[in-house]
């Protein structure tokens, strides 16, 4: 336009367009440099629609200024470089669609003005047709916007969603790595990926020798099971302890507890598993240890009332297709009493449990031997082929048997000191008995032994019953 339009036109627009951009430059350095939170203020939109608007008045402006409606080549060229102008400016104010008003308006609409009342019919035809220029700018700088707030919603969605992922990955990481129970993953073939560091402590084993291996192979029957459960079904479970060809001794010996569950993917499709393993050790050692105490005596280490009521209320209550028949024995020691008086307690107890060891020699097995109370002992022995007229004979070898092995003198404070047992016996048949009525019966035949003199052994008769009462 240099020689078209005069110097001072020129360079005064030139000076104003720079001021403009140097003025939009200074506010955007401001605005780098402001806090987050204050770049949040509304003032910052204001200033932006000023000096866009500003700049879109300098451009319109000069489109007055170098228009000259005798020149159409001018025009034209004019017309070319305004509405490239005004396009250009879709692509960076369309985030904010309705901005693009502010600068192509003070563009457009002057020029147009220009183009349709000049007198050149050309002219004419080219102020329409900027008009339908400037309405489509418009509608593309809607539909722009639309697509640019789209792709920032979706980006900032996914933004979040990767940072909930790895926020859900971090926090599935710590409770892995950090969990009191034992964490194993397999693949679709039950080999194992992973595993944390308290499985292998459970396990005492070293990582590397339990990568890669298959839980379908070599492994317990049950565990095979667990894995193909939850790889068909989606959960398995197993109890017990852990049978494995490359586990150590100690991890063998390990009572577990696991939880077997298919991981799905996107499809719903099994793809693998994870196993969660709980450390049975501490909780049978305690188990073991309460039912020893419930069970059995502390000091002879017999079982105790309890335990020998069950088990001879089992025998009685037991259907079976062939009857068995069996010997209840009552025992009492003569004059414990005064062996507690005269050497202690101490000396008591150990008398006791030198009874309870010798009453264990005389076991076999099926047969039981137990402590009631004080110095009360009873002892079960079952016969499998004894027949009602051979089982008294069989009783009464068995029960001097029984009484030779405990006459032998004890050893009691530095002493061999004889202790005479009275001994109660009774026979049963497990058919028809009752285990109350047996246990008076044998309690009934103790009773007689020890009227009778002491160190006796008797067996049960019914006139034993009405000489007690």
């Amino acid at each position: 336009m240099k020689e078209m339009v005069s110097a001072v036109v020129l360079l005064g627009w030139l000076m104003a367009i720079l001021l403009v951009y140097g003025l939009r430059l200074r506010i955007a350095v401001y605005f780098l440099r402001a806090s987050s939170t204050d770049q949040e203020h509304p003032r910052w939109l204001r200033l932006f629609v000023l000096t866009v608007f500003l700049t879109g008045c300098v451009w319109g402006a000069g489109g007055l200024l170098m228009f000259d409606g005798e020149r159409p080549e001018q025009a034209a060229a004019l017309a070319i470089v305004l509405s490239g102008v005004a396009a250009g400016c879709v692509t960076m104010l369309s985030a904010l669609w309705w901005m693009v008003l502010f600068f192509i308006l003070p563009i457009a609409i002057p020029l147009q003005l220009l183009f349709i009342f000049s007198d050149a019919p050309t002219h004419t035809m080219i102020g329409i047709l900027l008009g339908v220029f400037v309405s489509l700018l418009i509608a593309t700088s809607h539909r722009l916007g639309r697509l640019i707030h789209n792709n920032i919603e979706l980006r900032l969605t996914m933004a979040a969603r990767e940072t909930q992922l790895i926020e859900s990955e971090n926090r599935y990481l710590s409770i892995f790595q950090h969990s009191p129970l034992g964490v194993l993953h397999f693949d679709r073939n039950g080999c194992v990926t992973d595993c944390n560091n308290k499985l292998l402590e459970i396990l005492s084993i070293d990582p590397a020798r339990l990568q890669g291996v298959s839980m379908r192979k070599g492994a317990d029957a049950d565990v095979v099971s667990a894995v193909q459960n939850a790889l068909d079904k989606g959960a398995g479970y197993y109890e017990g302890t852990l049978l494995m060809p490359f586990l150590s001794n100690r991890a063998e010996g390990t009572p577990v507890r696991a939880f077997f569950n298919g991981v799905h993917s996107v499809d719903d499709e099994i793809v693998g598993g994870v196993v969660i393993v709980e450390d049975f050790t501490e909780r049978k050692r305690n188990e073991e240890m309460i039912y020893r105490q419930a069970n059995y005596d502390a000091l002879t280490d017999l079982p105790n009332r309890r335990l020998f009521i069950e088990r001879l209320e089992a025998l009685c209550g037991k259907k079976q297709t062939e009857t068995q028949r069996g010997l209840l024995m009552f025992l009492d020691l003569d004059r414990f009493k005064l062996i507690n008086d005269t050497w202690g307690h101490a000396t008591g107890d150990d008398l006791l449990v030198q009874v309870a060891r010798r009453l264990e020699r005389c076991l076999s097995e099926g047969d039981m031997a137990a402590r009631l109370s004080g110095d009360e002992f009873v002892l079960l022995a079952m016969f499998e082929e004894e027949t009602e007229a051979t089982l008294e004979a069989r009783a009464e070898r068995y029960m001097h048997e029984v009484q030779q092995v405990l006459s032998p003198p004890y050893r009691l404070a530095s002493h061999d000191t004889e202790v005479t047992p009275s001994i109660g016996y009774t026979c049963f048949t497990t058919a028809d008995c009752d285990h109350e009525e047996v246990l008076k019966q044998a309690d009934i035949a103790m009773y007689c032994a020890k009227t009778e003199g002491r160190a006796r052994l008797c067996r049960y008769q019914p006139w034993m019953r009405d000489k007690m009462q």
